[in-house]
């Protein structure tokens, strides 16, 4: 028990300590916080003032140990909850911080730093629906916290409600108009609405504010990206990592820019320095992924390419299944397997030309797939369960194991040797429709070859639709011979390229009244009703070498548009057995790489 002397003395050193502080003289600060706990070891507000201030300063164990004691003497105070948790976080002790961020809030519901603090903590970690719940409790209580409003717009961001996120970040510049977060935010959200201009603008502005700082350069470089400018996105990159040399974005987009340009080795060396600068960083292990698949190095990019579901946001949407992962070990013993989409068609196509290697092995397989392919699976294994997404929670009921499509390559797919597995076809057309079509279009003397060249990609990925995609003016060449006639199985809105295209003398056959977006059994008919197929990277390439068709794939340069289409030292198709890929690197434009299409199927 302290004396009414020491405890005189301990208040009087506190009070000395608290002007000391007020007059930026922290090294008093701490003379008079400790003076005051030599006269009074139990004094709370000591130990919580002293933390609070080793906290500032970078102590952060001396911190922590602070506010341990002044927790242990008081229980129930709140904001030494927070402030620990605040500690913690810094350490990356992301669980004990939650905790004490739990625990702030059950003494004090209502107080704000720890729940705009709890639900940033929360969507760091990728939960956002989680997140999302603390700061917009946090707004509403105190409409005039900027920091709960950037953080909120953060998590509105990333999921996709950008419309929110845009009231948020402008709500907490009216209240803190320097506030650089929530600058990068706004522009973040303005580029996901397409105002490049505007983005642009926003990331300019955080680098007048904080020009040391290194986030709104790299934010500016994707959007330079996107819109395709190279030089400029290189450019913002490198300045970004001059400020922050371990900044984990910047290093990964830098060699995502020099991937593009063939230049793979070195890329990889981004991607690695990224991952080493932030070993948790899913877009970072995700590039790298990808580059070490198309390099061949197939069991540890399988593994990488499990980030796909932590990145922001995610490239695909993880599944919360009662049922355990399948797993290597589980493979010798047969399974009632779900096997569950993810991504587009294309990639539910090309991951589940795996699944016949399961049912091989014994496995009785429940397959969810795209509602327009469910009959064409159906049709060529009658042996399997192939549901659409609506029907796949009753169908899943009674199996005893679940993967993703992407998943199975990690397990079935090691190295280049195993790809020698890979089904010659996959997916069956309806036969009355292919004969309807094949009577509809055969010409005596002419081979019919389904041609597409685009690639419609989200909002967002702008740069990756242009890469992919040709112009249709570029098969004129095939299109004025004799011995071939083309046959559109171009999705999506290219009524005006077609019109230029016959203007200028082009010959394509189209079945009119076939929606070739929607009815993809139609799709399939088609192009089974062909010869051949031809085609740049879109999920035609996926159908044709899917049904066994003879394709050729083509894009300039060498540079593979997705790992999956990176060729053999045979030019083949690892994935696909019929589909035979065109380029290389004196194949540089579209034009160069449709002449060498020209040539091989005179063949």
């Amino acid at each position: 028990m302290s004396s009414p002397r020491d405890v005189a003395a301990a208040r009087a050193a506190f009070d000395q300590a608290m002007a000391a502080l007020a007059a930026g003289d922290t090294a008093g600060a701490e003379r008079g916080y400790r003076s005051a706990l030599r006269a009074v070891p139990g004094f709370v507000e000591a130990h919580y003032n002293l933390a609070h201030l080793m906290q500032m300063a970078g102590r952060i164990e001396e911190a922590i140990a602070g506010y341990r004691r002044a927790l242990a003497l008081r229980p129930q105070m709140a904001p030494a909850h927070n402030n620990l948790a605040n500690a913690l976080r810094t350490q990356g002790r992301a669980e004990e911080a939650l905790a004490h961020y739990a625990a702030a809030l059950r003494i004090d519901p209502g107080l704000v730093d720890a729940l705009s603090n709890a639900g940033s903590l929360l969507r760091e970690q990728g939960r956002i629906e989680e997140a999302i719940a603390p700061l917009e409790r946090a707004v509403t209580l105190r409409p005039d916290a900027w920091t709960a409003l950037v953080n909120l717009g953060i998590a509105y961001h990333e999921r996709s409600r950008d419309a929110d996120a845009l009231r948020c970040f402008r709500r907490a510049l009216e209240l803190e108009p320097r506030a650089r977060e929530a600058l990068n935010g706004l522009g973040n959200a303005l580029a996901a609405q397409d105002d490049v201009q505007g983005a642009i603008a926003a990331y300019r502005e955080a680098i007048a504010l904080a020009p040391a700082e290194a986030d709104a350069y790299s934010n500016l470089g994707s959007v330079q990206q996107e819109q395709g400018d190279v030089g400029a996105a290189m450019a913002s990159y490198r300045a970004a990592l001059e400020r922050r040399p371990d900044h984990a974005d910047a290093l990964s987009n830098l060699g995502y820019l020099l991937q593009e340009q063939g230049r793979l080795d070195e890329a990889i060396g981004w991607y690695e320095r990224a991952l080493a600068a932030n070993p948790a960083s899913a877009r970072a292990g995700y590039n790298l992924a990808l580059a070490l698949l198309v390099r061949g190095e197939f069991a540890r990019g399988w593994e990488l390419h499990e980030r796909r579901f932590a990145t922001r946001p995610p490239v695909a949407v993880a599944r919360a299944l009662p049922m355990p992962a399948l797993a290597a070990a589980d493979l010798a013993t047969p399974q009632r397997i779900a096997v569950w989409r993810e991504q587009g068609v294309g990639d539910q196509v090309v991951y589940s030309t795996l699944v016949p290697e399961l049912a091989a092995r014994g496995h009785e397989i429940v397959l969810e797939v795209d509602r327009r392919l469910v009959a064409a699976y159906a049709r060529a294994h009658p042996g399997w369960t192939v549901v659409a997404p609506e029907e796949s929670g009753t169908a899943f009921a009674r199996c005893t194991r679940q993967v993703a499509m992407g998943s199975l390559p990690r397990l079935l797919r090691p190295d280049a040797a195993s790809f020698d597995a890979q089904p010659p076809r996959l997916l069956a057309a309806d036969p009355e429709r292919v004969a309807a079509c094949r009577a509809r279009l055969a010409v005596p003397g002419a081979r019919l070859a389904a041609i597409s060249w685009r690639s419609f990609q989200p909002k967002g990925r702008g740069y990756l639709q242009r890469k992919k995609s040709a112009g249709l003016a570029a098969f004129a060449p095939l299109a004025a011979r004799a011995d071939l006639r083309l046959v559109d199985v171009q999705y999506g809105d290219t009524a005006a390229e077609r019109a230029q295209f016959a203007a200028a003398g082009g010959r394509l056959e189209r079945l009119d009244g076939l929606d070739l977006f929607n009815d993809l059994e139609g799709v399939l008919a088609l192009i089974e009703a062909c010869d051949l197929a031809i085609t740049t990277s879109n999920v035609t390439a996926h159908l044709a070498g899917a049904l066994g068709k003879p394709t050729f794939l083509f894009y300039p340069a060498g540079v593979a548009p997705l790992h999956y289409w990176a060729p053999r030292a045979d030019g083949g198709s690892r994935w696909y057995p019929s589909v035979r890929i065109v380029t290389g690197p004196g194949l540089d434009s579209w034009e160069k790489a449709v002449a060498r299409v020209a040539e091989l199927s005179r063949s």
